[in-house]
Parts: structure tokens; sequence; C-alpha cells
């Protein structure tokens, strides 16, 4: 199979007609690191050839062994993909056993609750799974125009066929109406995925589907690891910030076979995500029965194979449920074949869908795309409480999905008056904290919750069984204060006591989403930003997110206090920045929006050279000893 590696134009597609812009496209990969982007690519390309070879010379050593097979009982389809340096075999494998009504994006539909029109209108996403899309099914041509376009030539699959249906089937047939079925889809299948995502995120797709999963399906130590897919999924997700990859996380909890079976007797049902879906920067996704109208907890009923977390540094994951039991979708047996599939498969496509809309929604109020921890951070942030304890758990995550309240979020964002919710894309700088005081009111809680893309972790699992590393790199934390009182975000224990419920009384080491409930509120609060250690590339973007019944902003800080303020112009600027009130002998250091150092240098005459940049947005340091430090954005045409 041929598969083409390259990075600039790998997104020029022939209908236009449902696809973003151009001009969208490349205003969101403007905002990636492209030089880390084609080194990553390289990296993986070498790899995969490694990994191609041993599992040439394996084939040829076991002429017995069936390189492609369909299993007996859950009819999921699995494919040895390759082999580890340590003679593992990798395997990829579908994750097979009204999901609008259950997610609430039904609201945001024409003649919807919400009273707004996005139903996945210009936008795509990627699905990459065991084949490709049947493009020819009546649900993916719009008179002349396809909805999917299939970009590597895999074999048409009825697994990735059901799984595009539930994101973009148009509706010929309305029980099989996908989420954001407006939208367009381009289809891969599963090999090469890390090269073919890096090449997307690079130019500027927004969101993607993964329902399957990859691992050495006959060890225990890649349960709940952080292994080498994992590392590598963060990496792409850092290098570009503004895509959001969407993955099952797994049928494993009625496995009755080793070494599934036995991970089942030994913890209970939890530790059983493994690969990718481990990743801290994108959204897994458990699966649920059909939620038709949400009253409570005990709306939400668990699958009895939707694989548990914890990952083996006790992160929360899943991060978030919906619809995932009898899923009616399009089928490829026929142009117009549709029928009923169960699993996390096909959940997760219904909160890739979810993805688009809001995305799609904040675009036209703002014109603009939000970073992929805001989307995240809007989707875990609003979630409906599940289970059978108050908070996030390990079984269903933050909870059911809620488009409808993320929208109302991103619909009252900062308003100067009456406002509901805050959205704020920020970046906290090494040794700096950030404030902001509210007064917020209500009978639901006070939520304030902060989100960011990490940088990949430097460490990874390679066979060892529930090792004690934390992979968190940039440690944030958020906190609410009020008078003597102090309000910490929601935290799970791991593997020591898996199903104990959530605590709130610390801060958290190990998530990079935190969420801080405060109940009833009344009165004014303090929201505290902070960071442990130091920076990872001296800087992270983070996604300051605020709700209440009855919410205003008092005033917003950034610390430690300035001596002096400095002042800039012009923004945007093509060749010289010009600042005033800094003093003598000041430093000056320039970052890209991934955090990376790309100028150092003194300031002289008061003049900064900025010719040398590449055209996108950038985030400038100031220090002087005089005291002086403070940090501002800007522009480069």
């Amino acid at each position: 199979m041929n598969h083409k590696y390259c990075i600039i134009g790998l997104l020029i597609l022939p209908n236009f007609f449902f696809s973003q812009s151009l001009k969208e496209k490349a205003e969101i990969a403007s905002f990636s690191n492209q030089k880390a982007n084609q080194e990553l690519v390289k990296q993986l390309i070498q790899e995969e050839k490694e990994s191609k070879i041993r599992l040439e010379n394996y084939l040829l050593n076991n002429p017995d062994k069936k390189r492609i097979e369909i299993l007996p009982i859950s009819k999921a389809k699995r494919e040895i993909v390759g082999v580890n340096s340590n003679g593992e075999l990798i395997y990829a494998q579908t994750h097979n056993f009204g999901s609008a009504t259950t997610s609430r994006a039904n609201k945001l539909y024409n003649n919807g609750s919400l009273g707004i029109n996005i139903q996945g209108q210009n936008m795509t996403a990627a699905v990459w799974d065991g084949g490709s899309v049947r493009a020819t099914h009546e649900e993916f041509v719009v008179g002349v125009f396809p909805k999917v376009n299939i970009m590597d030539g895999g074999v048409q699959d009825e697994h990735a066929t059901h799984v595009c249906g539930t994101i973009a089937a148009q509706g010929i047939n309305p029980l099989v109406r996908g989420i954001a079925f407006n939208s367009s889809v381009n289809s891969y299948d599963w090999n090469s995925d890390l090269i073919e995502m890096t090449g997307e995120a690079s130019n500027g797709l927004l969101t993607s589907n993964h329902s399957y999963a990859m691992g050495a399906l006959s060890s225990l130590w890649y349960y709940g690891a952080y292994d080498s897919r994992a590392k590598q999924v963060d990496q792409i997700c850092f290098q570009n910030p503004y895509y959001l990859p969407v993955f099952a996380a797994g049928n494993d909890r009625n496995n009755t076979t080793p070494p599934g079976s036995t991970q089942i007797s030994q913890k209970n049902g939890y530790d059983l995500i493994f690969g990718h879906g481990n990743a801290k920067n994108i959204i897994t996704v458990a699966a649920v029965q059909q939620v038709s109208n949400y009253t409570g907890p005990s709306s939400v009923i668990m699958s009895s194979f939707s694989s548990w977390g914890p990952t083996d540094d006790g992160r929360i994951k899943p991060d978030i449920s919906t619809k995932g039991v009898q899923v009616r979708s399009t089928l490829s047996d026929s142009d117009t074949a549709v029928g009923f599939m169960d699993g996390t498969s096909m959940a997760s496509p219904g909160i890739t869908g979810v993805v688009l809309l809001l995305q799609q929604y904040y675009n036209q109020l703002y014109n603009g795309y939000m970073r992929a921890a805001t989307a995240k951070g809007l989707i875990l942030h609003n979630a409906d409480e599940a289970g059978s304890t108050i908070g996030p758990d390990y079984s269903y995550g933050w909870g059911l999905v809620n488009a409808e309240k993320a929208a109302i979020a991103i619909r009252d964002k900062n308003k100067s008056t009456g406002s509901k919710s805050i959205i704020e894309e920020l970046t906290l700088q090494n040794g700096q904290s950030y404030s902001k005081s509210i007064t917020a009111s209500g009978t639901t809680p006070l939520r304030v919750s902060i989100s960011w893309t990490d940088p990949a972790s430097s460490a990874q699992n390679n066979g060892n069984v529930d090792p004690t590393d934390v992979y968190l790199v940039n440690d944030l934390d958020v906190k609410v204060t009020k008078d003597d009182s102090t309000f910490y975000p929601w935290k799970l224990q791991g593997m020591s006591a898996p199903s104990s419920p959530a605590t709130r009384n610390s801060t958290n080491n190990v998530d990079n989403f935190e969420r801080v409930d405060v109940d009833n509120p009344s009165g004014n609060y303090t929201i505290t930003i902070t960071h442990k250690g130091s920076l990872v590339n001296n800087s992270q973007n983070f996604t300051l997110i605020v709700t209440s019944d009855n919410l205003s902003t008092l005033s917003t800080s950034e610390l430690p206090n300035k001596k002096n303020e400095v002042s800039f112009y012009p923004n945007p600027a093509k060749d010289f920045i010009y600042l005033n009130e800094v003093g003598g002998n000041t430093d000056i250091m320039i970052y890209d929006l991934s955090g990376k150092l790309v100028s150092s240098s003194k300031l002289v005459g008061g003049k900064l050279d900025i010719r040398n940049l590449v055209k996108g947005n950038y985030m400038v340091t100031v220090k002087n000893n005089n005291g002086l430090s403070q940090s501002f954005k800007f522009i480069k045409e």
C-alpha cells in the first residue's frame, strides 16, 4: 500500500464544498510547529520501516500465522501491524460490540432549543480505522459531491463505514443521521496512522476519530501504560495545539481470554485501557446505554464491556461517556445498508461529532477556532454527573457528554454584562501565577476548570507492570478561595483505591484537566493558577473555563507584580517592535505558541528585530535588572 508522507499539501481535497476554507486551515496550521512535525515524521517513518522488517521476518518464520483475522465471538477485526524491538507482536484491533439525543447535540441543530443552526457545515473530521469507508453510500453523497474522501486506498471496511456514519451520515435515512451530519470526513486505514495524523494536523485538521487500539496483546504490562504510542500521540498534539484526536476506551471488561481475563480477575475490571488511549492530550471515550432524558446520575447506565481506567500514574481515563450500545449507522454491504453495532468504537465518533459542532459554533461567533485544550476542557467541564459517586471516576470519566451546556458556555463567553461563563486562552510563564476575582451565586455549583495540552513525557513504559512514574510534565494547579476557605480540584486515587470516590482536598499532580466545584456559591471568590517546579519550555498555554448561574468578573492579575509596565507597538508587526519604559540591560526571549524558545537577545535602542521570524503568533518575555519581568503576545505579519 502506498502512503504519502508529505506534510505540505496533504489536505488538498476534491470536495472544497464541504471543507473548512483553505484560509481557515492555514490559520490553524500557522500555530503548528512545522519543523518539529517534519522531524517527527522522519522518526516515525524510520520506526515503521524497522517494525515492518521485523514483522516480515516473523511472518516468514511463522507461515501458519494469519496477519488479519476476525475474532469469533466479538467479530472484531484484528491485524498484526508490527513487531516491537523486544519481539512482542503489535496488534491493531477494532472495538466492536439515538447518539444525538444522548449527547444533546440535537439541541444545536436547526429548530433545536438553542435557536442556532450548527450541524457541521463546512467542517471536516478524519477517521482512521481498519479500512476505508464505503464512500458511495447514499448517506455520504450529496448530489454529485462526496462527503467522504478516501485518502490512502484502504480496503472497504464495515467498521469504518459504521463509525463514519455516526459522525457524518446526512440523514437520508433519518434513523442513521450523524452527529455532525453536514460535515465531511477524510478516511484512512490504520497503517501509518501516526505519520498521517501528523500530516493532517500540520495542515489544520481539528479532530479525528480512532475506534481501535494498538498494543502487545499478549502482555499485562501494556494495560494502563504510557507506552511509545501514547507518548507519540501526545507529541503530535503538543506540536499542533488545535488538533484533538478522539479514541475509544476499548471493550475488554467482558473479555474471557487472557491476558484480558487475567487483568479483570486481578484488578476487578479496572486498569484495562491500553496504547494510545492512555495519552494525556486526547479524549478517551466510554460507552453507555442511550439516555433519552437525563434526570440525574441514575439515567446513565454503563455498558457491560466498556474498559475502565486508570492509567498507571492514576490519571482519569476514560475522559467522557456517550452512547455506544445499539448504535444504528451505515454499513458497507450496499449503498443503502444500515445496521446496529455496540462498542466504545460506536461511542467515540459521537464525541468526534460533538467536537466538530462546538468548533463550528465557536468559529461562527468569534471568527476563530478553539485550541484543542479548550474544546476538550469544555466537554469535560460541562459533563453531566454519572456513576454512584459525585465527581469523576474511572468508568464514566467526567460523566455524560452534554453538548448543549458546552454550547451555552460558548455563547455566553466573557459577556460584559450578565456573563454566565468565562473562557480564556492564556499562557503561564515560568515562575508566574495568575489570579482572577469573581462573584458567583446560584443553586448549581460554580465550576472552575483549567485545561492544557501537556508536552510528551520524556519517560515511557517499555514493559514494566504498574510502574510508579508520573507522566505529567508541566504541573499546573487551580484553586478557588473565599475568606478562609480553599476549594481544591477533584482527584482520584489510582490503583491504590480505584473505586473510591474522588476527593477535593488537595492539589492534583497527574491530570492535565482540573476542575473545582463550589456547591451553592454565594459571594466573592478568587481563582488562582500556579505551577509546581519549573515549566518545560519556560511557559505553558492553558485555558480557564468558569461557569455559574450568576457570574461576573471583578478583577484579573498576573503575579509577581510588575515594578514597571512595558508598552509596545505595533501589533501586528512586520519588521520591528518598539518597547517603552523597560530600562537598561534588558533580556528579550521570544517563544512560539508551542512554548519553544525561538530567539534570545539583548534589547538595543528599544527596538526588537523580528524580520527573521516566520509569520505567526509569538510570546515575548521581557526581563531587566530593575526587576521588570513581563510577557506579551504579538502577531508577526
